[in-house]
């Protein structure tokens, strides 16, 4: 049978049949990240750890900081 007979979900089932086994975990792992995106499933968020120690107010005071200290280099390097 050629590939263009097939349909697009039996010729994903034939490329999976032609996955050496030490790669079927990841390809499983790959297509129920592919499946969960249309599903239920929320998609996973991007998570941080709190290791920032500075001012709370930083990032309101981001371009003040950033004008001082660039006004600062420009008077060293002049």
């Amino acid at each position: 049978m050629h590939t263009r007979d097939m349909s697009s979900r039996e010729d994903a089932h034939r490329l999976i049949d032609a996955v050496p086994d030490d790669r079927v975990d990841a390809v499983i792992e790959w297509l129920r990240h592919i499946a969960e995106e249309n599903g239920t499933h929320p998609r996973r968020k991007f998570r941080t750890v709190g290791v920032f120690d500075g001012d709370p107010d930083l990032g309101a005071r981001a371009k003040d900081i950033a004008r001082t200290e660039l006004s600062t280099r420009d008077s060293k390097t002049a």
